[in-house]
């Protein structure tokens, strides 16, 4: 049946073959069902067949059908009638009203019948010609779209029809449904929990936007309250704990689904006084040992706090800390378990604490007086609210801490880890500290102990175990039973803000790998070049260097060993074979096959075409304004070098979502918009063609502004196309300029996520439309809690449910914004999704939104170090300079400058006092190419000014020796050359010391096709010299500070006990100019010739020169025209198939010949015959350019020929030559055959394999 009802809907999408502009002026639209209804016309169009009826005789069937109650027979015949008048919409709406009559044999029959009847009722909608026939087939849609629970689309088609035509029945089928399911008030909610509460009231729709709604919300008392509504709640701010409010919603308050609430609405509403509530400040767990008062316990509405207190001990502590629920909140039931299993109960007792209603109050925990001498471990000390009225029964208020003065800071990198300890006191070093390395299956991997200067070393081979045997933890104990760990499997720094770029610098040798271009065919070579260098950018010319490269599927097409060619050099040429896989490869550089990789490369395997210009796209203004036209520029030539002149452009238009605004990274502009992103694009109309010269100028307007407060751009496409009709595409972007000044809002945390116990804080920033950081007064940030639950009700005796989703404030502020430096929020959040918002006091002011979770998913810490100003004198230095490293100190301190390469190279520590601090480095000979200085500032703890430790880290890159190690490489080729002759290309080296080897490699490649894949020319000297990626992962314990000076020291009662497919392109129709030298030595006064035999070409070949010696390294790359006088340019069929007819386009652009009469002879050879005159003369004046196209058709597989001759004045002649395939008009077979082949044994190939074949098209490979 459900076949039969099939092709009778399917009739239905007939219908559909309505155009688009059928539905452009109907009020009722869905995407869905429009889709829904042209697969049912096809499918209608399909199972009908042939009719031979006429439409008299089917509706008579129809009918008779209907007569005997044959619904199912009927509705067949209707089906038909669809395929035959696709456009009777009264057909259309008497079939979605068959389908009514139908009793479905099962659900899911039923669920296709509902969704067929809907189909046809919105193609008979599409189609009626009159109001009244609309109205009855919204009246057939909104009944099939009630049946199947699509509420609001059910209600708007109802909505729609009564707007059209008043039926009673109609009318009380809607009215029905609307109470039911159409814009209602759900529920309320009070925030009594919040320092500043409210009332939200939570509706089934989106609320109207940029709406008043003070007219629709009366609160006694109050002539104008606070009222603020986002999404589907409507809030009342501006209430008092512990007051009783009346709060009348009053009907008609509107929504964005054109209905208003059905009636008003009156409600009491009491706020009460918070609940009984515990927190601790951080998720830190380092308590400094001096200058505290203990641990801050926030508590509201509580006289005392029931406080547990745990000990993990140090060999119990590996578990805890690097997987386990180490610095997390913990449930009674984890509580339990930790205390029977892990650890340890060593106190237990009451914390009296004072009490102002309804606000946070701060207690210190008295740990020396509660717990003594502490020992080496972990403590977890949990506290809840005493008394009934808390929400402590399942998650704990949880502060995992130590008691301790040393400060840790570790250096993980290539030569093993550095630790250094300090004082957090005084900043003092602390020597004569044991130190151990424990790895992951609790091992102690080595003990040492600190030196005078607080710092001690584990060597590179503790570093590097793996599994069980990585390094995890280290563990510190003092002199004075003092103890502090940190992990070594916490998330390091992220310094990217200060400058860290570049690639990872190697533990050993460094290998750059690179290929002459980015792209190939199959069955042309591949040729690879390496270099191979250490750490300190010296060549490595000891031992074999394998090449591994592998197809895009992952299998290994080929793997090399390769000997040193002269100063770590290597080439290995590459043929790929004439059924390669297409796509993306790679190669990879070993110098231990079992080991990893010391470098890689890719390059692309394609059936590609050169491009034959180039052009670049320019605009005058930074950022495009809505109705502000900024001045685009496509200045454009032939690779041949000739002006790129009369050839169209096109182009369009695409307004996206920007990632960021430039100049504000990591800043968040406006609110997530609702609507999806359009990736439509909008045609630049009128756009000009190139002039004599090559250029355009033409106007582009962003017609109206984006509706979306996010950073926008314009994203806008230029092609410029050639005779033949291919083009070439540029694409410039625009930021697109706000209407107005937009608040910036920076989470200061990574992946949205904050870890349960952090502090959430942000930047925030008042930014105009140009760009410029304004100052801002009276903004004002809400953080908002975002709550799903699920409503249930009864309808027709079945259970359902629908979501609520409510907001409910935690807290809110001020914020003032200067010009010069952004503003700080700092929120304490419990696990959860969050909101932030910050807006202004204006109606229409800009709001930024900001969503986040906290202690979801989380497995690091926020912190990131504050930012220490550091500057160097120079960013280039030479062995046995001098550097000196200036410091803005904001406090005394102890300044640490440590520099890194691929090791830590040296430190040096001095006691600095506030202001700018100067330290002096020898920079020596073996620091190798470049390094970083890290400069970190340790400020002490101040107990007077109740001020806590606290460090600052700032770095910068600098580069050795970058001049005296690079050669200056100089290629004099000629400017243009003529195909078919040699070209010689002198090489000149300066830098080189006297007998020092030299060796260079040269390619020349065509720009276009250099230009497919934006290929670089290589550059190994910014890859050996140039700026590198910190070696090191730097951690420290001063982010896990608990601040210990807050709060009033408590009153603590004691009561506890002591304890891819293969494809086969056509071979191109010219060679590609691809030439590769292969390693030249250069002579002893620095000289070579490279020479390079040009093929038949027209076009720009790209020279690229790579020098190297042992310790140095140069490169250069210069352009050279290839052409001749007067340049033919043919444009062969992509491909033929055995009788396709086809266009070859000719163009003959005379660049630099005489102006006259050229005669223009074409033959063909092969499988393919040309129709029309094969010699043409045309009349060319100089620069001019001329093109016209012939006809061929091919006739059988095989290869063709095409033969072109020129002859004009003076005696000029040019003579090309193409081959290109023709395919057989069937599909590709494919025969694998495997045989074992014993030792000595041969196996002979003949012809018969290829004998139920097309002749021609058979090929066989081993």
């Amino acid at each position: 049946m459900i076949g039969l009802v099939r092709a009778v809907t399917i009739c239905a999408t007939l219908a559909l073959g309505f155009s688009a502009a059928h539905a452009a002026d109907k009020a009722f639209k869905r995407d869905d069902l429009t889709d829904s209804a042209i697969k049912l016309e096809a499918q209608i169009k399909s199972e009908a067949g042939p009719v031979a009826k006429t439409n008299a005789t089917l509706k008579t069937d129809a009918d008779a059908a209907f007569r005997r109650s044959d619904y199912r027979t009927g509705l067949s015949v209707l089906g038909q009638i669809a395929a035959t008048t696709p456009e009777d919409a009264g057909n259309w709406l008497r079939l979605a009203k068959v389908i009514f009559q139908i009793s479905p044999k099962s659900s899911s029959e039923q669920t296709f019948l509902l969704e067929r009847a809907s189909t046809a009722a919105y193609i008979a909608y599409l189609r009626a010609g009159n109001p009244g026939e609309e109205a009855d087939a919204l009246a057939v849609l909104g009944k099939s779209l009630s049946e199947r629970k699509l509420w609001r689309p059910a209600l708007d088609s109802l909505r729609l029809s009564l707007d059209m035509r008043e039926v009673a029945d109609v009318r009380g089928q809607y009215e029905k449904m609307r109470d039911e399911h159409g814009f209602r008030l759900l529920d309320y909610t009070v925030d009594s929990d919040s320092a500043s509460p409210r009332a939200c009231f939570q509706f089934s729709e989106d609320l109207a936007k940029r709406t008043d709604f003070a007219p629709y919300l009366a609160l006694a008392g109050q002539d104008k309250p606070a009222l603020s509504a986002e999404g589907k709640q409507l809030c009342v701010d501006g209430l008092k704990h512990g007051e009783r409010y009346n709060i009348n919603l009053r009907a008609g308050l509107p929504s964005t689904v054109k209905e208003g609430l059905p009636k008003s609405a009156e409600f009491n509403v009491y706020v009460r006084d918070r609940k009984p509530f515990v927190r601790f400040t951080s998720r830190a767990y380092v308590l400094p040992r001096t200058g505290q008062r203990g641990i801050p316990v926030v508590s509201v509405n509580t006289p005392a706090v029931n406080i547990n207190v745990f000990r993990i001990g140090d060999r119990n502590l590996i578990n805890t800390v690097v997987d386990s629920d180490f610095q997390k909140t913990l449930s009674k039931y984890q509580l339990s378990d930790l205390g029977g299993e892990r650890g340890v109960k060593v106190w237990t007792g009451e914390l009296a604490t004072a009490m102002t209603l309804n606000q946070d109050v701060t207690t210190a925990f008295p740990v020396d007086q509660a717990l003594g001498e502490l020992q080496p471990g972990v403590y977890v000390m949990t506290a809840a609210a005493k008394g009934p009225g808390s929400d402590d029964d399942y998650q704990l208020a949880t502060q995992w801490f130590i008691v301790s003065d040393l400060g840790v800071s570790a250096y993980s990198g290539n030569d093993g880890i550095h630790v250094f300890v300090n004082s957090l006191a005084s900043t003092d070093p602390v020597g004569k500290a044991e130190v151990r390395l424990v790895a992951r299956n609790n091992e102690i991997l080595a003990t040492r102990k600190t030196d005078d200067s607080g710092h001690v070393l584990f060597e590179a081979g503790l570093a590097r175990g793996e599994g069980g045997l990585s390094p995890a933890m280290l563990t510190v104990t003092g002199e004075k039973a003092d103890y502090a760990f940190l992990s070594l499997k916490s998330s390091a720094f992220d310094l990217s803000d200060r400058g860290v770029s570049g690639r990872a610098v190697p533990a050993g040798a460094d290998a750059f790998v690179y290929a002459e271009r980015g792209v190939y065919r199959s069955s042309e070579t591949v040729y690879l070049t390496v270099l191979l260098r250490d750490g300190q950018g010296n060549a490595v010319s000891g031992g074999p260097l394998t090449l591994v490269i592998e197809r895009p599927d992952g299998v290994e097409y080929r793997r090399a060993a390769l000997a040193d060619q002269g100063a770590g050099g290597r080439t290995l040429s590459v043929p790929l074979n004439s059924a390669v896989p297409t796509g993306t490869w790679r190669v990879r550089a070993f110098t231990d096959p079992k080991g990893s990789s010391v470098g890689e490369t890719t390059f692309m395997v394609e059936d590609y075409v050169p491009d034959r210009i180039e052009f670049n796209l320019s605009a005058k203004d930074k950022l495009i304004k809505a109705n502000a036209p900024v001045e685009l520029k496509a200045d454009g030539h032939f690779l041949y070098g000739a002006p790129a002149s009369g050839l169209q452009l096109e182009g369009d238009m695409l307004v996206a979502p920007a990632s960021e605004r430039p100049g504000f990274a990591g800043y968040q502009f406006g609110v997530a918009d609702e609507e999806t992103t359009s990736n439509e694009r909008t045609p630049l109309e009128n756009l000009p063609e190139a002039d004599a010269n090559g250029v355009a100028t033409f106007p582009v307007t962003l017609d109206k502004q984006p509706a979306s407060t996010r950073p926008q751009e314009a994203q806008i496409f230029v092609r410029m196309v050639e005779t033949g009709g291919r083009a070439v595409e540029r694409k410039i972007v625009l930021p697109v300029a706000p209407a107005t000044a937009l608040i910036g809002v920076k989470p200061l945390f990574g992946d949205k996520n904050v870890a349960e116990g952090d502090k959430a804080e942000f930047d925030v920033l008042f930014v105009s439309p140009e760009g410029e950081k304004l100052r801002r007064d009276g903004l004002r940030y809400e953080l908002l809690k975002m709550e799903s639950r699920y409503q249930w009700y009864r309808q027709n005796n079945y259970w359902e449910y629908e979501p609520v989703k409510s907001t409910s404030r935690v807290a809110d502020g001020d914020v003032t914004v200067t010009a010069d430096k952004p503003a700080r929020i700092s929120l304490n959040a419990q696990p959860g999704r969050y909101r932030l918002d910050v807006k202004s006091n204006d109606a229409d002011g800009p709001v930024t939104s900001v969503q986040f979770d906290v202690g979801w998913y989380s497995d690091g810490s926020a912190d990131t170090p504050d930012l220490l100003e550091t500057s160097i004198d120079k960013p280039q230095y030479s062995s046995g300079d001098t550097m000196t490293v200036s410091v803005n100190v904001r406090s005394a301190g102890k300044l640490t400058i440590n520099v890194l390469g691929d090791r830590l190279l040296t430190t040096q520590t001095i006691d600095v006092k506030e202001g700018t601090a100067q330290v002096k480095l020898p920079v020596a000979k073996d620091w190798g190419t470049g390094a970083y200085v890290v400069a970190t500032l340790r400020r002490p703890l101040d107990a007077a000014a109740q001020r806590m430790p606290g460090r600052a880290i700032g770095l910068k890159w600098f580069g050795i020796d970058k001049q005296t190690r690079t050669l200056q490489v100089k290629l004099s080729p000629p400017a243009l050359i003529r195909p078919n002759a040699a070209l010689k290309i002198p090489v000149k080296l300066d830098g080189l010391n006297p007998g020092e080897d030299a060796k260079i490699v040269i390619a020349a490649v065509d720009v276009g096709i250099l230009n497919l894949t934006n290929y670089k020319p290589p550059a190994p000297d910014d890859y050996y010299l140039g700026q590198r990626r910190l070696s090191a992962e730097i951690r420290d314990l001063y982010g896990q500070l608990i601040d210990g000076m807050s709060g009033t020291r408590g009153q603590i009662k004691s009561g506890g006990d002591a304890g891819a497919g293969e494809l086969q392109g056509s071979p191109p129709a010219q060679k590609p100019l691809a030439l590769y030298s292969g390693i030249v030595t250069v002579g002893a006064d620095g000289s070579a010739e490279v020479s390079f035999d040009i093929p038949e070409f027209a076009g720009t070949a790209r020279v690229m020169a790579v020098a190297w010696t042992a310790t140095k390294l140069g490169r250069a790359n210069t352009d050279v025209v290839i052409r001749d006088p007067v340049v033919l340019t043919t444009t062969l069929p992509r491909f033929l198939l055995n009788g396709d007819h086809g266009t070859v386009n000719l163009e003959i652009d005379n660049v630099e010949g005489q102006a006259g009469d050229y005669v223009i002879n074409v033959k063909t050879g092969g499988p393919v015959k040309m129709t029309g005159n094969p010699a043409t003369t045309v009349k060319l004046a100089a620069k001019q350019r001329n093109s016209f196209a012939l006809a061929i058709d091919a006739t059988a597989a095989g290869q063709a020929t095409l033969d072109v001759d020129i002859k004009g004045p003076n005696g000029l002649t040019l003579a090309r030559h193409y081959a290109f395939d023709v395919k057989a008009a069937t599909q590709v077979l494919a025969r694998r055959s495997i045989r074992t082949l014993a030792k000595g044994e041969s196996l002979t190939l003949t012809l018969d394999m290829f004998s139920d074949l097309v002749p021609g098209t058979g090929s066989v490979s081993v």
